[in-house]
């Protein structure tokens, strides 16, 4: 009865809306215990970007969409610090873990065993995602299974570091119009030297780029390497900026 319920009621705004976007508003807080037998509160990740999924061990659209998620957050875990939870409710524990096996998960699975949470984001469809960007507030919800380009284009509203590789970098100098390059390496120099769409500066502290820099442009990040890059993207995206990137300087191999 519940499983219809939550379907029937879900095909009826389905008809309506899947994809919206929302106002700038705190996500609801949370506390719950994952499958690996650590306690997830949403809190943890303030100044990084976090999908969660509401999803269900009985849901063929949320068996589709999982594996994509999985694919996502792979891609973006290290160079961007995304996070994906995803949050099962009032469901057997052995279950859920068999289902998450099943599927080749390892993105945390949380275990919402009186659907408290569930009903706190008003869950009425499975799957249902929201995005929470780094400052912690929703920026958008996805309702119903979607393809990986519906998917990708919502992360934009809350990827709002990310590293680069040197031909995504030279892709953006060409691109974009005006971008700040923040050096913050020991040897200083700058790689655009006869670019006029760049603006060049050496950054000895980064809370004179919190206190001075306008929160709204578009900026590249110089760092001797790809955790500096990531822990000062982090700064900058939990004080609002929103157009971060860093140059990877350590390369994974392919």
């Amino acid at each position: 009865m519940r499983k219809k319920l939550f379907l029937s009621i879900g095909i009826f705004i389905l008809l309506f809306f899947s994809i919206h976007s929302i106002g700038a508003k705190e996500a609801s807080s949370f506390q719950l215990r994952g499958l690996d037998g650590k306690t997830y509160s949403l809190s943890d990740f303030k100044g990084e970007p976090v999908v969660i999924s509401f999803s269900a061990t009985w849901c063929p659209p949320c068996r589709q969409e999982l594996p994509l998620l999985q694919k996502i957050y792979e891609e973006y875990k290290d160079k961007a610090r995304l996070n994906v939870l995803v949050i099962d409710s009032e469901e057997p524990q052995s279950k859920v873990e068999a289902f998450v096996q099943e599927l080749g998960l390892t993105v945390p699975v949380l275990l919402d065993e009186e659907g408290k949470v569930a009903r706190e984001y008003g869950i009425l469809y499975l799957p249902t995602l929201y995005f929470v960007d780094p400052l912690g507030n929703l920026a958008g919800q996805v309702i119903g299974a979607q393809t990986e380009s519906v998917l990708r284009g919502k992360l934009e509203q809350i990827l709002w570091f990310r590293g680069l590789q040197e031909p995504e970098v030279r892709n953006l100098v060409e691109l974009t119009s005006n971008i700040m390059v923040l050096d913050f390496r020991k040897e200083s120099n700058n790689p655009f030297p006869d670019r006029k769409n760049i603006s060049y500066q050496v950054i000895d502290n980064i809370d004179s780029v919190i206190s001075s820099f306008s929160r709204e442009d578009t900026y590249l990040l110089l760092t001797g390497s790809n955790e500096e890059g990531i822990e000062i993207g982090k700064i900058l995206a939990a004080s609002g900026f929103q157009q971060v990137y860093y140059w990877m300087v350590d390369v994974p191999k392919s």
